[in-house]
């Protein structure tokens, strides 16, 4: 299962993908807003959503890489633990920064 798997999925395309995905949508933000006014903050909210979902995505591939592809994370532990930790550091700065309000 898990050599089809990798055969269809490489982990780094993964994660290429999804800030490819990202990238693309951000392109779209003046596209996505013409319709507000010049001076309405639509394109800033849509920007932030689009790094909330970079961020919340990049971790979740990253959690799901060391289910999907153990030997993969096994030869290349750093950079999934990299980006894990990033993405987890921010994500738990956001939450307790929330909660402290």
């Amino acid at each position: 299962m898990e050599q089809s798997l990798n055969n269809k999925f490489r982990p780094v395309s993964l994660f290429l993908l999804w800030i490819g995905l990202c990238l693309v949508f951000g392109l779209f933000i003046p596209a996505l807003s013409a319709g507000s006014s010049s001076s309405s903050e639509v394109p800033f909210v849509l920007r932030i959503y689009t790094i909330i979902g970079l961020v919340f995505g990049m971790f979740l591939i990253s959690l799901s890489n060391m289910f999907f592809f153990k030997k993969w994370v096994k030869k290349f532990w750093y950079i999934n633990g990299f980006i894990t930790l990033v993405t987890g550091g921010i994500i738990a700065y956001y939450v307790v920064e929330i909660i402290t309000l």
